[in-house]
């Protein structure tokens, strides 16, 4: 694309966010009632047209594409809170023993919890000792899957069946 076409481009966007801003802005809060994400998913739109238009050319229907665009952004903005709260205990968990680590030298050998943790109840007795042998010792699931002549594929699949039990059931090492 040549100069003035990038600079015609740039002049559309420029445009078509003073002219739509405010449309925008209030389509995306009436529908998703939350002004402050409207804003800046509208931003991450623009952003984006700067970083495409240019390149791909600018599309048909400018508003369409910017709210489009907007939406995915917003998408993008809930999933990222929503990993950030589900991952806050576990965050606010690591802080605090960061904060007891840094004190004391040495940090305490829970290898023989994990074990305990391994084998609970809940656990199914056939994955006990593939999961110890995977979390306590660092064996792979290919090892582990030899060893009991399984796939590597079945074995994986179920060291993660038998971890998000432990995860979900909220059992503590």
């Amino acid at each position: 694309m040549s100069g003035s076409e990038q600079e015609s481009t740039h002049r559309t966007i420029e445009r078509v966010a003073r002219e739509s801003y405010g449309r925008l802005v209030a389509y995306l809060s009436a529908h998703t009632r939350d002004v402050g994400s409207a804003e800046d998913a509208l931003s991450n739109a623009l952003v984006a047209a700067l970083e495409t238009w240019p390149r791909d050319g600018v599309p048909q229907n400018l508003e369409a594409w910017l709210l489009t665009t907007a939406r995915r952004s917003f998408i993008d903005l809930v999933r990222h809170r929503q990993v950030a709260e589900a991952s806050e205990p576990t965050l606010a968990l690591l802080r605090d023993e960061s904060t007891h680590m840094t004190l004391s030298p040495e940090f305490p050998d829970e290898r023989l919890k994990l074990l305990f943790v391994c084998a609970h109840p809940a656990i199914d007795p056939a994955m006990h000792t593939p999961l110890m042998l995977q979390t306590v010792l660092g064996l792979d699931a290919a090892r582990i899957a030899h060893a009991f002549l399984i796939s590597p594929t079945t074995m994986g699949q179920r060291l993660v069946r038998a971890k998000t039990k432990i995860r979900d059931g909220g059992y503590s090492v």
